[in-house]
């Protein structure tokens, strides 16, 4: 099942699941006694889109934890996000997305699961997904905290409605979410995530034929998942960007692409002429942390591996268009993101499901190759810096 399908039915199975239940939520309203949680022992998060978005959830439920240091954290989310909460998360419930009738299954086991678990706290933190309400609102929770999302009618299950602002970053809306449930930060720090000892070998192994070690290494990322392709900066642009980057500071370059797009790949390395690393395929999410941990610039359109990179402290060149930064741009220091929005932009928002119908992206093709190059040539010069220095 494709993300746009996922969406719709989302859309439609979740709208009707919410009415449905409205009743019971009137009713507990009425019998409720409203005293106040105290001892809080089980906390059960959900969040199921974005590989980038639960990068960035990561130190928000650290934060989570130590405010609760008591308490068993369980979390929801779709299968390929499982190895990031690893090490995050007491119990993980996972949601394949195909067949359709496995991720029905998977949302009923994970519900069932729940049910059983006495939870005093559950925290949606979906910014317009409404199935993950009907699942927290069915697991019998005390207390659920939810973004409340302007026109999308997805938090009148939930018990604390916290406005979504389209106007902060995504992570700041996370901790809001966080600070519902007595979280005490004042300001949102990337971070929580690191490479595994396997995946660091893995890396290592595909990158030693590659050029001399000492070498910089750039990672290219021309793919944007299957949710709107009109989010991708040319792949003849990222090809030449690639040849720049190598014949001005004999960089070592990495192409990498999620499922599918194995094709742009081909694209870049054919426009790039020069033997560049072709990752399509071929790495796991944990060799992909790892990959990024090693690098020392990441160049990616508005997807997931901005993140990623962002959570290391790897600098990130990010390209937008139909989205817009101010809401998922890169954190990492050292990082920049280019957007050249016309008045169409962002036509990608959490208010319609992250959906754009836009034949022409012209946002995206406005990023000129040439100040993007010369951006990637200054990082990389401070990456010698550094390393010239021994910092």
């Amino acid at each position: 099942m494709s993300i746009p399908r996922a969406k719709l039915l989302d859309r439609l199975a979740g709208s009707l699941l919410i009415r449905a239940l409205l009743p019971a939520r009137w009713l507990r309203d009425l019998l409720s006694d409203d005293r106040p949680l105290q001892g809080v022992r089980e906390i059960v998060v959900t969040k199921f889109w974005g590989i980038g978005n639960v990068a960035l959830l990561i130190p928000v439920l650290d934060d989570l934890k130590r405010r609760y240091p008591g308490a068993r954290l369980s979390v929801v989310t779709l299968e390929i996000n499982r190895s990031l909460f690893e090490g995050v998360a007491d119990r993980i419930w996972t949601v394949r997305m195909k067949p359709l009738d496995c991720a029905v299954r998977d949302l009923v086991r994970a519900g069932t699961a729940l049910r059983r678990l006495d939870i005093d706290l559950a925290i949606d933190f979906e910014h317009y997904v409404r199935t993950s309400q009907p699942l927290l609102f069915l697991s019998g929770a005390r207390q659920i905290i939810a973004f409340d999302t302007a026109g999308l009618n997805r938090a009148t299950l939930a018990d604390v409605r916290v406005p979504y602002d389209n106007e902060r970053h995504a992570s700041e809306g996370y901790l809001d979410l966080a600070r519902a449930a007595g979280v005490r930060r004042a300001h949102y720090e990337a971070g929580g995530l690191a490479p595994t000892v396997d995946a660091q070998r893995s890396v290592d192994a595909l990158l030693e034929p590659h050029a001399a070690a000492e070498a910089p290494l750039v990672v290219l990322h021309p793919g944007s998942g299957d949710n709107f392709p009109g989010r991708r900066w040319p792949t003849r642009r990222f090809g030449l960007l690639a040849r720049r980057l190598i014949d001005e500071r004999g960089a070592r370059v990495a192409v990498t692409a999620g499922a599918g797009e194995a094709d742009l790949v081909r694209e870049v390395v054919e426009a790039s002429e020069r033997p560049l690393l072709d990752l399509a395929g071929k790495l796991t999410l944990d060799e992909l942390v790892a990959l990024l941990a090693r690098s020392d610039l990441l160049v990616a359109n508005d997807t997931g591996p901005v993140h990623l990179a962002s959570a290391l402290g790897v600098p990130v060149l990010g390209l937008y268009g139909p989205n817009t930064p101010a809401l998922y741009g890169p954190l990492s220091a050292n990082s920049r993101a280019f957007y050249e929005p016309p008045p169409c932009s962002p036509c990608m928002t959490n208010f319609n499901y992250k959906t754009s119908r836009c034949l022409n992206p012209v946002c995206i093709r406005a990023i000129q190759l040439d100040t993007v190059a010369q951006a990637a040539l200054r990082r990389l010069d401070r990456a010698e810096r550094r390393r010239g220095s021994g910092a």
